[in-house]
């Protein structure tokens, strides 16, 4: 076997363990996320996107979205951060039960910048706390 047969092989062995043990490119869970300042800001921008993206379509000042928190939210190296975040959310003329929305949003520090990539309603149904 030549060196660089060699070193490709332990490479490619290398590279699989970091993924198998989560270390490359994983989700991992977010777990002081109502308490995390860093998700709940990022939670806010998604929300706040969203409603500057859909502003150009609607006829009501009033209409959008209006951020209450982020409730669940995992986060994954990629070029950047990316993050999955499942938010609350309450329509800004109503006055009921908030609605949970699923985002991803990519945050690339160094070059200052946030991207949001999906806004869209969740199926997931919280439950109540007793």
């Amino acid at each position: 076997m030549s060196s660089l047969s060699k070193i490709t092989f332990a490479i490619v062995i290398l590279m699989s363990s970091f993924q198998v043990n989560g270390m490359v490119g994983a989700r991992t869970k977010v777990l002081d996320v109502k308490s995390n300042n860093k998700i709940q800001e990022i939670g806010r921008y998604s929300v706040d996107e969203y409603n500057r993206l859909r502003h150009s379509k609607m006829t009501n000042a009033d209409e959008g979205l209006r951020f209450s928190q982020v409730v669940e939210a995992e986060k994954q190296v990629v070029s950047g951060m990316k993050y999955y975040l499942k938010i609350e959310a309450l329509s800004k003329t109503s006055h009921g039960d908030p609605e949970v929305f699923e985002a991803v949003v990519v945050v690339k520090p160094w070059i200052r910048s946030k991207q949001l990539v999906k806004f869209a309603p969740s199926p997931l149904i919280l439950q109540p706390v007793s």
